[in-house]
């Protein structure tokens, strides 16, 4: 029996010495004191074996020819063989292993692989430029493996740089028809890749900014509200001031009974999901071949987070997921020195890519991932912020529930954790905040196939359903909230799974305000966007999805704005009781709307609060949940900052800065 392991286009054949003595028709005869588990060897020892399998294991004492050639080389065999077992386990090739572990560099491999075909080598630092991309997607242009050079020394020649995983490198018959071709030289694909994105940069970072806003003008945020939005805001500031003037206990009755409709609206779906709420064990993995896993990518935005960097480095270390499967892509704004510096630092294997990202349009996140997604090549692509550490089986579980669903599931949510609670009682709030909205709303949500407002972090798309939605809006403050809502009008629905992601939470109330208000401004656009009569009407659950969207954007921006508002007038009708007496009907009627909102608003808050904690910090969640009308308070800030700088700076990004993870803060169970 012969059985073929296929490297590329190289294919070696293997003789089974065991075919001329299994005979799979016949069982083995027991002898009568044998027992029941000797009898099971013998009938697994004589099941004939899948031919696949008996190849496999063959080759395993096989080296991969794309590293073969090493072997005389005076390079270790013990290490080419063992990238050789890595390469049949995992469905790559020898180069990937030895590359993705560090047993070669780059430029070594190469150039021996230059040298075993009898061409040139040329050196990453001897490329001056790549002669490419004049009228082609920059995402193509990236990918190519052969193009035209000039060089540093002036002349102009065809460089090839096959990645690792190139079908037949190495081969007699790669070598003999790379030979063939006159002026042919080697190079690395690192050094090859970086001449092709110099040569890219400019168009990269425009597309970056400017491709949502071009292709589909109506799903984008650089265009602001429409003139119906001014319209409406202007005749009903108007017919409000109107109003009163002339009948002012009857126009803040009418004004307080809007916003009431908003806090009734907003504590039904929280005490819906605290209903419906069910506690996610992490979910089982089963096992697979590596050879099954795709190539995943992993996007790191990153501005100004040197504090954060060899944490970070060492939280996307632990991912667990083949090394020549895996690619990172830490992407920094150009001229961020302190960030790049701490890189530089760092000692990043293969895996990691650093993308510099031109000073080109709004100095975003979604544009510094939009630039990054064409340097990526995984079917799969997540993203992480600087202070994350994701659970080391993240990848995995995203992928297998992927792999069980149809490909109307588009992207995947990891419930995010606050990991540092016990600071102060502003983390938290944080704390209790993230635990409903994660585990409880998204949860109700997701079962319901009810568009997400998607998290910043931990999310896991399908790279067919980025490509979709045409990726993310450079103009958007909040791209994660207005990229799930444009995933559901495209026609795909959002998932979770168990794994979480730790991160710390701001601990000063300055800090804290920043970022609350980019927040609370990017609902605001992206309920602008998706309030336009141009946008597409989903397939599914047109109705119940556009009320969920206007209450998630709409309703919980009314409610920050209109939460100080209600507390003055309760606690003016208040000191108005106390020094007159009785009050007029209409005045009763407004203090007990206004209760009715703080209390049920309160109540709603504390009970998907309790349900959703973990039941070790339910304690602190009772000794910090008296302080949340003073939580709300700045969040109202925050909201009456978002709708000035919307008007006045809807674009600025307010950074939030990073330390050091807390070494008190939780950490990830096994």
């Amino acid at each position: 029996m012969v059985g073929v392991l296929e490297w590329g286009r190289g294919v070696i054949p293997v003789q089974d010495s065991k075919s001329a003595e299994a005979r799979p028709g016949k069982p083995p005869q027991h002898g009568p004191g044998a027992g029941r588990l000797d009898r099971a060897r013998a009938l697994a020892q004589a099941r004939p074996k899948r031919p696949e399998a008996v190849a496999g294991v063959a080759n395993e004492n096989r080296l991969c020819p794309s590293i073969a050639f090493l072997a005389g080389e005076t390079y270790s065999r013990l290490f080419l063989s063992r990238a050789s077992r890595h390469a049949v386990r995992n469905g790559t090739s020898g180069a990937s292993e030895l590359l993705a572990h560090g047993l070669i560099s780059e430029e070594t491999y190469y150039r021996t692989l230059a040298d075993h075909a009898g061409v040139a080598f040329v050196t990453d630092d001897a490329i001056a430029e790549a002669l490419a991309g004049d009228g082609e997607a920059p995402g193509r242009t990236l990918a190519r493996s052969a193009v035209w050079c000039r060089l540093t020394d002036g002349s102009v020649r065809p460089l090839f740089a096959p990645p690792p995983q190139h079908p037949g490198l190495g081969t007699a018959q790669f070598c003999n028809r790379l030979g063939k071709l006159p002026g042919i030289a080697l190079a690395t694909p690192s050094g090859l890749r970086a001449a092709l994105s110099r040569q890219t940069r400019r168009t990269l970072g425009q597309a970056a900014c400017d491709r949502l806003a071009t292709e589909e003008p109506q799903f984008s945020a650089k265009h602001g509200a429409g003139a119906w939005h001014g319209f409406l805001a202007a005749a009903a500031l108007a017919c409000l001031i109107v109003w009163l003037w002339a009948a002012p206990a009857t126009a803040l009755l009418v004004l307080h009974g809007a916003a009431a409709l908003f806090f009734l609206a907003i504590a039904t779906l929280r005490l819906a999901a605290a209903i419906r709420f069910r506690r996610a064990r992490p979910a089982p993995l089963m096992r697979f071949s590596n050879a099954e896993r795709p190539v995943y990518s992993v996007i790191v935005a990153l501005h100004r987070e040197a504090p954060v960097v060899a944490d970070l480095v060492a939280s996307l270390k632990a991912l667990r997921w083949p090394r020549a499967k895996l690619e990172i892509k830490l992407v920094c704004e150009d001229g961020d020195r302190e960030t790049l510096a701490a890189l530089a630092g760092e000692k990043l294997d293969r895996r990691f890519e650093i993308v510099t990202v031109p000073l080109i349009g709004p100095q975003t996140k979604p544009k510094a991932l939009n630039f990054a997604l064409p340097h990526c090549s995984g079917s799969l692509v997540t993203l992480y912020d600087a202070e994350d550490r994701p659970h080391p089986d993240q990848l995995d579980e995203a992928w297998q529930t992927f792999r069980k669903a149809d490909a109307a599931l588009g992207a995947l949510q990891a419930p995010l954790v606050i990991a540092n609670p016990h600071r102060n009682w502003l983390t938290a709030q944080f704390h209790l905040e993230y635990a409903a909205l994660f585990r409880g709303i998204l949860q109700l949500l997701t079962r319901s196939r009810l568009p997400v407002p998607l998290g910043g972090t931990s999310t896991h798309f399908r790279r067919a359903a980025l490509e979709a939605c045409t990726r993310w809006d450079p103009y958007n403050v909040t791209e994660d909230a207005d990229l799930g809502f444009r995933l559901w009008r495209k026609g795909y629905r959002v998932g979770l799974i168990t794994r979480p992601t730790l991160e710390d939470a701001p601990d000063t109330v300055f800090v804290w305000l920043r970022q609350r208000t980019r927040w609370i401004k990017g609902w605001i656009q992206t309920w602008i966007v998706h309030s336009r009569p141009t946008v597409s009407r989903p397939a599914a659950r047109p109705v119940a999805g556009a009320a969920i969207m206007h209450l998630m954007l709409a309703g919980t921006v009314a409610c920050a704005l209109f939460f100080p508002l209600t507390v003055m007038t309760v606690a003016a009708l208040g000191a108005w009781t106390v020094a007159h007496g009785a009050m007029p009907a209409a005045w009763n009627a407004l203090a007990v709307l206004d209760w009715s909102n703080i209390l049920l608003a309160f109540a709603a808050h504390a009970a998907l609060s309790l349900r959703t904690v973990d039941a070790p910090m339910r304690p602190l969640a009772f000794k910090v949940l008296a302080l949340t009308p003073l939580y709300w308070l700045l969040g109202a800030v925050a909201g009456w900052r978002a709708v000035k700088q919307y008007f006045t700076e809807p674009f600025l990004w307010e950074k939030t800065p990073h330390r050091p993870h807390d070494p008190d803060g939780a950490t990830h169970q096994a």
